[in-house]
């Protein structure tokens, strides 16, 4: 069921405040963005670097934990990059986080209204096959049209001139550089 808060938000601060809430269990039920009903396990340890970052304007709407190789339900090898991706409406804080990225190695792709790509980062393998990527862009539309139903129209006209940031470690399995990035800016 989804909460008529979501309706109600008017910006993207609204929303950052909202997905924080759900991502520390404030707010149950359905949420759009990460478009579930709450998040997934391997993202707990994630959420006191997560809701801070919505609090302050970079409202996420899916992320995964860096993982080693192991070996998984299935048999075969699995192995994740850090990765998290969001909207954000604040020039400076856009500013803070990726320069605190860049000086952590990480890769910073940042989609303003109207950019579109096709260029992608594997973030997740299974025994050397891509079972996701992220950083392909199919445009702000599509996007907010995808995870955001639901949502009050004065935060999708706000999201429509937001920029789509999306940040991945390039190392395979590292899980504390790009949080630790991310944390830094927000401060």
């Amino acid at each position: 069921m989804r909460s008529s808060a979501w309706k109600k938000a008017e910006s993207v601060a609204e929303l950052g405040n909202l997905m924080a809430d759900w991502l520390e269990g404030r707010l149950g039920g359905w949420t759009p963005g990460y478009l579930d009903t709450r998040p997934d396990e391997e993202t707990n340890h994630l959420i006191p670097v997560l809701a801070p970052a919505c609090r302050a304007g970079f409202v996420t709407t899916n992320s995964q934990p860096g993982h080693p190789p192991e070996r998984g339900y299935d048999g075969r090898m699995w192995r994740q990059r850090a990765w998290v991706e969001g909207w954000i409406a604040d020039a400076a804080l856009l500013g803070r986080i990726r320069s605190s990225a860049k000086r952590q190695g990480i890769q910073v792709i940042a989609h303003g209204a109207g950019a579109k790509s096709r260029d992608y980062t594997v973030i997740t393998e299974a025994d050397g096959e891509c079972c996701t990527s992220a950083g392909d862009y199919l445009g702000h539309r599509k996007m907010i049209a995808d995870e955001w139903p639901g949502v009050g129209r004065r935060a999708v006209q706000e999201l429509r001139r937001s920029t789509h940031l999306t940040l991945i470690d390039p190392v395979w399995g590292r899980d504390d550089r790009l949080w630790s990035a991310l944390a830094g800016a927000i401060r």
